[in-house]
């Protein structure tokens, strides 16, 4: 999730590609907290038959009480955090509608974390564009644009349909915890209620880009 943060502060427009297929035993649908323990999943139950199909169309299983469960682990592990109750009341509207889609589900987080953020970079969702491309080329294509920006290792594609491709990478964050100890590859929740305000600094400065003509410059 911060490598995504990452990627709309630095763009000029900022695509949610919930055309793209939705693969299982990856971060779109589950995330990492903390806990006294260590750390726990939370994942949105998903009904069946879903691998491959495009985000947007992922149907959501309600026969679960996912909300109520996730928003439990989020009050248990965090309410003693030094930012949880500046954010609790924009963020319980998300644990208390009822979403039938993964794509709408995730499409809105983002969109709510930006707000949380101060990012201000216009966003688009890919299922709402003239096109609805289901591929980066096809989104590029979509938008009349050959730049792009891209997270290191996001997608490995041939990317001649690009003039220009910049690669952000993020170094590892490392920073305190409302537990003892620090566990890595949490949800941006998590570094939102402990730093608030100064999420988004800490994250740019973590931040590097280069182009990929001088990535491969240099191996060559």
């Amino acid at each position: 999730m911060p490598i995504a943060i990452a990627l709309m502060d630095r763009a000029d427009l900022f695509v949610l590609a919930d055309t793209l297929q939705y693969s299982r035993q990856s971060y779109q649908n589950r995330a990492r907290l903390r806990t006294p323990q260590g750390w726990q999943w939370i994942s949105v139950p998903l009904k069946g038959g879903q691998h491959g199909r495009p985000i947007c169309d992922v149907r959501i299983r309600n026969s679960q009480p996912w909300r109520g469960h996730h928003w439990r682990a989020l009050h248990y592990n965090y309410r003693r955090s030094p930012y949880f109750e500046l954010y609790e009341p924009r963020l319980r509207p998300l644990f208390e509608a009822r979403w039938e889609t993964l794509g709408s589900l995730t499409c809105c987080t983002m969109e709510q974390l930006a707000e949380f953020l101060g990012i201000s970079t216009p966003v688009v969702r890919a299922s709402q564009m003239p096109r609805r491309p289901s591929s980066v080329p096809e989104i590029l294509e979509d938008r009349r644009t050959r730049r792009l920006l891209t997270g290191a290792n996001t997608y490995d594609v041939d990317r001649d349909f690009a003039d220009e491709v910049h690669i952000l990478q993020l170094d590892p964050l490392r920073y305190r915890q409302n537990f003892a100890g620090f566990v890595s590859g949490l949800s941006i929740l998590d570094l939102l209620f402990n730093y608030g305000p100064e999420t988004l600094s800490m994250i740019r400065q973590a931040v590097s880009v280069e182009s990929l003509s001088e990535t491969v410059g240099q191996g060559g």
